[in-house]
């Protein structure tokens, strides 16, 4: 329908409509550039949605200098934006492939607690005292800091970090390269808690373990073929296992404890590299994103 045509001074007919058709080219023009530059929108939008209340901290000690819901927020926002609502419910739909191997649902969640005892191990072989073998004893208060991170670390991070901006690193380039440059990000993302309090954390070799935990997660999430509940489940098991063990270890030995911690899970990426061979072992397509496999040696 265009409407009743109406006479301009040179005495051509024009539809009435006319401004519906500029505002939708506008929009036509809008999303194809939010879909050419979709990664780049992410990252900043991540950024800014995290790092808004970071200010604050100056006004308020105890409160938090990062909105963790920045990455999920920063893609439903361009998914929006460059898909439409067909898009934002692809990019959700990530979080129903829960159907895989039961083995990978055990690797995520034990893994980290594995890993993470063989740094504490490590720590006391090298001059720590041991936290004693009662760290995970609590299994209530285990099982619910799983749950709850899950919930608020988990799937406000990873939504955005995997769901969104992996597979799209993932097109044009190797898996390793992607995790690597995912990781440097994800890493760089968290600076506002390690500058505003790095009493919890070592900074220097909790980022070295934040590029690890990138690798292993990449390499999850391929060989699930894009589970986001398996992603979430290693995400939430590696923070409540650092949560439960890392303070247990005397201040003196914060900067041991990291270094183990981070050397154990480097050697467990340089170990998966390693055996997954050089070509990714599966291509995980996310939403509007395909391309070819591509080795991880290349790229």
């Amino acid at each position: 329908m265009e409407g009743v045509p109406r006479r301009t001074d040179a005495g051509r007919q024009v539809p009435a409509f006319a401004p519906v058709e500029e505002s939708g080219m506008i929009a036509m023009s809008v999303r194809s550039w939010t879909t050419r530059h979709e990664l780049g929108l992410f990252l900043f939008l991540a950024f800014l949605l995290s790092w808004a209340l970071w200010p604050l901290v100056l006004l308020n000690a105890d409160s938090s200098p990062l909105v963790p819901f920045g990455p999920l927020g920063a893609a439903l926002i361009v998914t929006a934006v460059s898909g439409g609502w067909r898009g934002v419910l692809a990019l959700v739909a990530q979080l129903g492939r829960w159907r895989v191997r039961p083995r990978w649902y055990v690797v995520a969640l034990v893994g980290p607690f594995v890993l993470t005892a063989l740094a504490g191990a490590v720590a006391v072989a090298a001059g720590a005292p041991s936290p004693g073998l009662g760290v995970y004893s609590d299994w209530s208060g285990v099982l619910a800091s799983l749950v709850a991170t899950a919930v608020i670390v988990g799937l406000f991070e990873e939504v955005g970090w995997r769901g969104f901006a992996l597979p799209r690193m993932q097109r044009d380039h190797a898996a390793l390269s992607a995790a690597l440059a995912l990781g440097l990000v994800w890493a760089l993302w968290h600076l506002p808690e390690l500058v505003s309090d790095s009493s919890e954390r070592e900074p220097a070799p909790y980022l070295l373990a934040v590029l690890a935990y990138s690798v292993l997660i990449t390499w999850l999430y391929n060989r699930t073929r894009g589970s986001l509940p398996v992603v979430i489940l290693f995400h939430a098991a590696i923070n409540t296992a650092a949560r439960f063990l890392m303070p247990e270890f005397p201040s003196r030995y914060d900067v041991t404890a990291w270094w183990c911690y981070a050397a154990v899970y480097v050697l467990a990426a340089v170990a998966v590299v390693a055996v997954a061979g050089a070509s990714r072992p599966t291509t995980a397509e996310g939403p509007g994103v395909a391309g070819p496999t591509r080795r991880v040696s290349s790229g």
